[in-house]
């Protein structure tokens, strides 16, 4: 333990100093705290290595992987500030990638983890909570709120003389009287802030001052000023090696030059931020971030397939345990009986019928799971399709604009304007990444389509429901409107976005929401068809979700024909149907069943005859 303390006592003051986090102290901290077992230090050692990724090195995707990783055990071992702080560095991340809900949402998180007001943390942590609300509130102009968060951050960081903290907390307000057009302020602000940059040693402190401060610069026309500033700030980038910082930088330049009409310096400016743009979203980070998104559908139906097997091998269990008793019956009779051979011999035709029976049982059986399977995969199919086309036409279009481009650099290579014809280049190079790009995405889709019918491992993982019950919606519509185009009905969601995640086997239960969805496009369409009420009808599915409790409930709603009375009691048993021959296995709603019950859940049905059917999924949190 000491020992652990001690190299993480390097590491805060090293980072008190520098953005570098060392990697060699962060893999020591988690080699020592993997030897202790103990959950609250190996938060502490995923904390340090995410931010060893997402601030010292720009790998944000590596840095929330390690981050999320940490808060399950600050959980469990009920450690608050590290709770806090593993959700603030999230809250970080998603405002740099302009995803401000998610901003927001995990600093409030973090808010409602600090430590108790008696702890020594309490208010290192709370300015960063006062700190990462400023930001937010900045990055969705909101300059009250903004003001509001930044003076409390400027009065807390000032009892407890936190240097680090007042530089950003004198940026953020002067950022905030800038939002709110209160000039006098604002230069109050940045005027204080001047005389402590020289003794601010963190690039990413310096990074935040040149931000706000040039930001506010060119918004009120001093534009000399903007550009001295400007170049201090590029400055940084190069003395920090900072392709983030090199982009802030640059962008302003050429916000700077537009402003004062100088096209040339500021298309040169243009060109930089393509060329560091390039740098910092390189295809090793896109392949990375592809792979986490479709991470959470791999492995679809394998637990259908896991039951199929199961119910198979009891049955082979029933089948020894009949044929040993027809074999003890036909000991018995024989020994004692010899006289009834004739009788013997009918027990053992019937025995075969018994066996044969079972086979054929177990085969249709088979069959029918499989074609269940492939019903499933077909409703996807079409939906799928229709998602795959806009790739495939970005792909088309960048094809066609590179043609002409190439056209366009032969005819400047043919002049001698190798420059140009080098700036085209550039840009057929940008073409064909995205090309790349948008033929990877396709790919990714018709992978997932082919998970769909394999197998899954049917482990339960952290799962967004909201997103799941609407990505199924969608491809739902979509299949059957590719099988009939004159099929229309209103969709309509209402998500609790309040649930957060949920632990599910998300391919199983993508599975049931996905037939809840087809049975109940099928009570509308089967209903529209109706001659009397052609004119008056007008189809409609909704799927909403709710937190209830430690419940969290999902509904799919239709207003078809609904289900009569006399054999609602009888839907979720297997092979009952109430389709055309042909056209349903009558297995869906009873697999659905088994697969909400193996969640320990419970799959509801409320309906009215005539007026529209409602299945509700009771899921535990």
């Amino acid at each position: 333990m000491q020992q652990f303390n001690f190299i993480r006592n390097q590491l805060e003051n090293s980072n008190n100093t520098s953005d570098n986090i060392d990697s060699s102290l962060c893999i020591q901290l988690l080699s020592i705290a993997q030897h202790l077992k103990n959950d609250s230090l190996l938060a502490i050692s995923y904390n340090w290595i995410g931010a060893y990724f997402a601030f010292s090195k720009g790998d944000n995707i590596s840095g929330l992987e390690y981050f999320f990783k940490g808060i399950p055990l600050a959980e469990k071992a009920k450690d608050k500030r590290r709770i806090s702080s593993l959700y603030f560095d999230i809250s970080l991340v998603y405002s740099g990638f302009k995803n401000y809900k998610a901003e927001y949402d995990y600093t409030i998180k973090g808010g409602e983890n600090l430590p108790d007001q008696s702890s020594l943390l309490y208010n290192f942590m709370l300015i960063q909570y006062q700190n990462n609300l400023c930001g937010y509130y900045l990055d969705i102009n909101k300059a009250d709120s903004a003001l509001y968060y930044a003076r409390l951050g400027t009065e807390t960081s000032g009892k407890i003389g936190i240097g680090m903290y007042d530089m950003a907390s004198i940026c953020l307000t002067g950022a905030a009287y800038a939002l709110a057009n209160d000039t006098a302020n604002a230069d109050s602000a940045f005027t204080k802030a001047l005389t402590i940059l020289p003794n601010v040693k963190l690039s990413s402190l310096r990074s935040l001052f040149y931000d706000t401060y040039i930001k506010y610069l060119i918004k009120v026309s001093r534009l000399q000023q903007a550009e001295l500033f400007c170049r201090q700030f590029i400055n940084l980038g190069n003395t920090s090696n900072s392709n983030a910082i090199r982009l802030m930088a640059v962008v302003y330049m050429q916000q700077l030059f537009d402003a004062l009409h100088q096209t040339d310096s500021a298309y040169y400016y243009s060109r930089q931020e393509s060329k560091i743009n390039a740098a910092i979203f390189s295809e090793g980070n896109i392949n990375r971030l592809q792979a986490l998104s479709f991470h959470e559908k791999l492995r679809n139906i394998e637990a259908i397939e896991e039951q199929t097997a199961y119910k198979n091998q009891m049955k082979e269990y029933i089948l020894a345990v009949c044929l040993f008793f027809f074999i003890v019956i036909g000991i018995f009779l024989y020994r004692n009986n010899r006289q009834k051979h004739n009788a013997n011999m009918l027990l053992q035709e019937q025995k075969q019928k018994v066996e044969n029976t079972l086979n054929e049982l177990k085969s249709t059986q088979s069959q029918l799971i499989q074609s269940e399977k492939m019903a499933s995969l077909g409703e996807l199919t079409a939906g799928i399709a229709h998602e795959i086309q806009n790739p495939l036409n970005f792909v088309n279009n960048f094809s066609e604009v590179s043609n002409e481009l190439i056209d366009e650099m032969k005819e400047e290579l043919s002049k001698g304007n190798y420059d140009d014809a080098k700036d085209i280049a550039d840009d057929v190079k940008q073409n064909l990444e995205k090309i790349n790009h948008h033929g990877k995405r396709a790919d990714a889709i018709v992978k997932g389509m082919l998970q769909h019918s394999q197998s899954s491992s049917g482990k339960k993982e952290p799962t967004d429901i909201n997103k799941l019950a609407d990505e199924y919606l969608r491809l739902a519509y979509h299949g059957l409107r590719a099988k009939d185009n004159s099929f229309n009905a209103t969709l309509k969601t209402d998500f609790d976005e309040t649930i957060g995640n949920v632990n599910i086997i998300p391919q199983d239960m993508g599975r049931v929401l996905l037939n809840l969805i087809t049975n109940a496009f099928y009570a509308v369409q089967e209903k529209s068809g109706l001659k009397d009420l052609t004119s008056l009808y007008e189809p409609a599915v909704s799927i909403n979700t709710k937190r209830a409790g430690d419940k969290v409930l999902i509904s799919v709603t239709d207003n078809g024909n609904g289900i009569a009375k006399n054999i609602v009691d009888k839907i979720f048993q297997p092979f009952f149907t109430t389709k055309p021959t042909g056209q349903g296995t009558g297995l869906g709603l009873s697999l659905a069943y088994d697969i909400v019950k193996a969640h320990g859940g419970e799959l509801i049905a409320d309906t009215t005859e005539g007026n529209g059917t409602t299945f509700t999924i009771k899921l535990p949190i």
